[in-house]
């Protein structure tokens, strides 16, 4: 027994037994390793190794014991005790402290991981398991996260914006579930980076709001239906109008039949005034109908041209229009959300001015901002902006009211007249497009509102400004029509034939598929309606893809709700149209398609 054993055990136990000094034991120590160093020709056997705390000392012990040759020649135990302790409580404290991370991270709300640049989990929570369906957490970390993308190129991005930030905070990433279910998530991620500036690490936290979405969109819809009732009667005047001058244009157009050239100019008011109609239904579908939104470059002047012309036919005669719209520049928004902005701070103006006259301006300019004490708020940058500004001569609003006006479901409109989610639903869209709204009124001095988009630096010339040369699209291949609408099968033979073209036409799905089955060779390309009885558009696509994969499909539709030109993308479908669709269109549709297909 050394000097430290004498020193812990606070005695010198030579001649003593073991398990009576060392372990306060009233026999053998049930782990006693003395049967175990001799073999059973009384040989040493070597070294047993075994550890343990030692209830007298109260500390922890690796144990070395072996059998040695004494001085006597008897064969004895030695026991190399070294004393462990200090790393038994580092790493009581370190399990601890696991025990506490992992309790930590599992019990976070969003989906929690860590995971290599790769995309390859390092860890993640229960959270993150339940958001993308896996079975087990286990499954979740052999997934990568690059198998969740619904497009691959969008993490590479994501990867180039964490390197350059270092964090990312209110990202939204296309990500899907592991069955394909799209979702809709917000992420806050931070990279861990080397001495080098490299990411090697990503720290993710995920917050599902994909049932958020959907009732966002629900809110949007129900007060898109209530603007759409509140605009009924003046849609219907509008069409009532048209309508007068197409039946009032054809009349004209018979009874000048043996004079042409008078005849000429009746026809092209006639199909001015189909425009037009064509243009308002253009308009009531996309703002009432329920789809994705997608960003892109647009010009906040020519969507509220195209909105005053609905709204100016819908107010009563009693509410004057001012214009001052001059500025053209593009913004990044979505131009449904816009068109609908736009719908429902006019129609909440010439509202507020019902009882009595009254005078809507409606204005477009820019501002650059420089200062933020202008326009409070953290979300607005510096930078220049394009300012919408709508100004009624109503009865204002007091300042109780003015504190609530954006708040969901809280109208001062009578029961009946509307359901309070205009404003809501404005400020919403407003700050989604990266802009913010301001108020302004007062009672009995009116009311004004303003909306700043950020400018984006891009000129566009939009599509309904460019002028086609339509006599160039002529042809003789051999196109196959199908529609149920007689008049329209009509219409396009006789104007697609006097291009050069060689026309079959067929009432029905199944008889154009019958005829294709029969002669699939015989066909340059297939223009179909959507809707028709017995056999739809894109079920009829579908078939003839069966029997010719590379065969140019047109697509014409007057209105779906469960079909669109993405679908039709993906079934392999080339052009996918709304109708009404003039001759002149087609034929130029039709000769892109039939060039394209030569060219490949």
């Amino acid at each position: 027994m050394n000097d430290y054993m004498k020193k812990v055990f606070k005695k010198d136990a030579t001649g003593k037994i073991c398990w009576d000094i060392f372990r306060a034991s009233s026999g053998p120590c049930s782990n006693c390793t003395n049967n175990k160093l001799l073999d059973e020709n009384k040989k040493p056997t070597g070294v047993c190794i075994w550890q343990g705390q030692n209830p007298v000392s109260k500390r922890w012990y690796v144990n070395y014991d072996r059998a040695i040759e004494w001085t006597d020649g008897q064969m004895v135990k030695l026991q190399i005790a070294i004393d462990i302790t200090d790393q038994k409580k580092a790493e009581e404290k370190l399990l601890q402290s696991e025990g506490q991370y992992r309790e930590y991270f599992e019990g976070i709300f969003s989906g929690t991981y860590i995971s290599n640049p790769d995309g390859k989990l390092i860890a993640c929570n229960k959270e993150y398991k339940n958001i993308f369906g896996f079975g087990s957490t286990q499954q979740a970390i052999d997934t990568p996260i690059k198998a969740l993308c619904v497009n691959p190129d969008e993490r590479v991005d994501f990867l180039n914006l964490l390197k350059n930030k270092k964090q990312i905070t209110g990202y939204e990433p296309n990500l899907k579930k592991i069955d394909g279910t799209q979702l809709n998530l917000i992420e806050n991620s931070s990279g861990v980076f080397d001495e080098k500036g490299n990411l090697i690490q990503i720290r993710g936290f995920l917050l599902d709001i994909t049932e958020q979405k959907k009732l966002e969109t629900q809110l949007m819809q129900a007060q898109k239906m209530e603007a759409i009732g509140t605009l009924a009667g003046g849609i219907a005047h509008d069409f009532n109008n048209i309508l007068t001058g197409i039946f009032g244009y054809a009349q004209l157009a018979e009874i000048h039949i043996n004079q042409p050239e008078k005849a000429k100019e009746h026809i092209a008011q006639l199909v001015k005034s189909g425009q037009r109609a064509a243009a308002l239904i253009r308009q009531i579908l996309t703002f009432s109908k329920q789809s994705e939104f997608k960003k892109h470059p647009l010009s906040v002047y020519i969507l509220l041209k195209e909105a005053l012309k609905l709204i100016r036919s819908s107010i009563p005669s009693n509410i004057s229009i001012k214009e001052n719209i001059f500025s053209k520049a593009m913004i990044i928004a979505d131009p449904t959300q816009i068109h609908q902005v736009i719908m429902n701070l006019c129609t909440n103006a010439y509202q507020a001015m019902s009882n009595a006259e009254g005078l809507l301006t409606v204005g477009l300019d820019e501002i650059e901002i420089f200062e933020q004490k202008n326009f409070p708020g953290p979300e607005i940058l510096k930078g220049n902006y394009i300012r919408l500004e709508i100004i009624d001569t109503g009865p204002g609003i007091n300042k109780k009211n003015m504190e609530r006006i954006f708040d969901p479901y809280f109208t001062t409109k009578e029961t009946g007249k509307g359901t309070g989610l205009g404003l809501a639903v404005v400020d919403g869209i407003v700050k989604k497009q990266k802009g913010f709204i301001k108020a302004y009124s007062k009672a009995g001095h009116g009311s004004k509102f303003q909306v700043f988009w950020p400018i984006i630096e891009q000129s566009i010339v939009p599509e309904a400004f460019v002028k086609k040369e339509t006599d160039l699209f002529t042809g003789t291949e051999t196109i196959m029509l199908v529609d149920d609408e007689a008049d329209i099968l009509k219409t396009l033979q006789i104007f697609l034939q006097r291009r050069g073209y060689k026309i079959q036409m067929f009432n029905d799905g199944k008889s154009a598929l019958k005829a294709f089955i029969e002669s699939p060779q015989q066909f340059d390309l297939i223009v179909t309606d959507m809707t028709m009885p017995h056999m739809t558009g894109d079920k009829l696509s579908r078939e003839i893809f069966k029997i010719r994969k590379d065969m140019p499909i047109i697509l014409c539709t007057g209105y779906s709700e469960t079909f669109s030109e993405n679908k039709a993308r993906k079934i392999g479908i080339c052009k996918y149209v709304q109708k009404p669709i003039t001759g002149s269109d087609l034929a130029a549709l039709i000769r892109e398609v039939l060039d394209k297909k030569i060219i490949n």
